[in-house]
């Protein structure tokens, strides 16, 4: 590991202690630094780019920390990466969201893929333990969000492509499986046996999986 990515890893530890990831896991924070970080690694990405993936939550969610702070620490370049991937917080979420999209194809190659895998680690989060009070229907408008971004970000790997589109296809799968679980439920309380309850559920999914 190069001196640059040794820094920002130390440097985001530090500045992400004590937080952690909204799932029912309650994984740390830096847990999904490190999936980043690695990801990017995996998809070629260079050394710069790979200390962005540490750093790229740091200014958005640490404060006081500042672009000026990744500047002194780290050099333009590397702060220049995470400054492409901060949103702006004083915009209310839904702007910031849109953005994202709208910003997607002006990133350089290093944001891009730091984006890219920043998305991957989301996506692969929400199918293995999804944010707390996040509805079924929450947790697909995440996914389809995240594909508006990724498909408009530039010079995208297509292994790291792949490997998105499979994460989103399983936590769709996730959140599917458990609206079946929910209908199942409610069918079986309204009096139902279990029988009637197999024969609605696939009389919707043959309903559901009709070309059309």
């Amino acid at each position: 590991m190069s001196d640059l990515i040794s820094r920002a890893e130390r440097f985001a530890r530090v500045r992400h202690e004590g937080q952690f990831r909204k799932g029912k896991a309650k994984e740390p924070y830096t847990n999904h630094l490190e999936e980043v970080s690695s990801l990017v690694q995996k998809w070629g990405g260079s050394e710069e780019a790979i200390a962005a993936a540490w750093l790229h939550d740091t200014v958005e969610d640490c404060p006081p920390t500042s672009h000026e702070d990744l500047v002194a620490e780290f050099g333009d370049r590397v702060a220049g990466f995470v400054a492409e991937l901060t949103d702006d917080k004083s915009l209310a979420k839904p702007m910031r969201k849109e953005l994202q999209i709208e910003n997607a194809a002006k990133k350089t190659p290093e944001a891009a893929l730091v984006k890219l895998a920043d998305k991957t680690s989301n996506v692969g989060a929400i199918a293995k333990s999804p944010p707390e009070g996040w509805s079924l229907a929450r947790r697909l408008q995440y996914i389809a969000w995240a594909e508006k971004v990724v498909s408009a970000l530039p010079n995208l790997p297509q292994e790291g492509l792949s490997e998105f589109k499979r994460r989103c296809e399983q936590a769709e799968l996730q959140a599917q499986n458990a609206a079946l679980r929910i209908m199942e439920q409610k069918v079986l309380r309204a009096g139902k046996s279990q029988e009637r309850a197999d024969q609605f559920l696939l009389k919707l999914m043959s309903e559901t999986l009709k070309p059309c």
